[in-house]
């Protein structure tokens, strides 16, 4: 009578611990950030064939599934796309394509406007370790666009055609994404595969 009791109650808990793993949210956050913008335009280009890539730590693995910058222009001009890669080395590209961007109006600075800018990388599994964001032949009406350079922690490269030469100062941007889901995943997944051996353990003793 027990034992009916105990299986009884197995099954629910089953039930239970796989939902529980069903509903575990997922979330963007902000994976690294190299700081805000610099109220004031002092860029690297990444229009008329220059590029510029920026180093960024992930310090747990990670899904990559975004990007925002600052991006200064012409007054009245903005940026509509950008190639854009992520790798190992300055300018190199584990993954890339040009991307649609979105903005959002930020400072006005004389003839200058700084936006901040963001597109979607689609996602991307990368392990912990340091990477590099490269952007380059950035769209505009009037044919100029520089990175917002902000001397953050990112170590910067820049390159005017050919091989990346490390310049230091680093721009602003945000790399978004999700970590790698918690532990409690794993404890809610043995809960339930332990549970479910031990009611078919029963069955097969009743059947016995």
């Amino acid at each position: 009578m027990e034992d009916s009791k105990l299986k009884a109650a197995i099954h629910p808990l089953c039930a239970l611990a796989l939902l529980a793993i069903a509903v575990v949210p997922v979330s963007a956050d902000v994976l690294y950030t190299d700081g805000s913008f610099d109220p004031v335009p002092q860029t690297y280009s990444i229009t008329s064939g220059e590029a510029v890539s920026d180093s960024f730590i992930l310090s747990l693995a990670s899904t990559v599934t975004g990007v925002a910058f600052d991006v200064w222009t012409l007054d009245g001009d903005s940026v509509t796309s950008v190639q854009w890669s992520i790798g190992t080395t300055p300018g190199g590209d584990l993954y890339g394509g040009t991307a649609i961007t979105a903005d959002t109006l930020g400072t006005i600075y004389k003839d200058y406007t700084d936006d901040n800018d963001s597109f979607s990388t689609g996602n991307l599994s990368l392990a912990a370790g340091t990477y590099y964001l490269t952007l380059q032949n950035a769209s505009t009406s009037l044919g100029s666009a520089g990175w917002d350079q902000n001397d953050g922690p990112s170590s910067s490269w820049t390159s005017e055609g050919g091989s990346f030469s490390y310049v230091g100062d680093a721009e602003s941007f945000e790399v978004l994404g999700t970590d790698t889901p918690e532990p409690r995943y794993g404890t809610l997944l043995g809960m339930a595969v332990v549970g479910l051996i031990w009611s078919k353990r029963g069955q097969a003793r009743e059947q016995a």
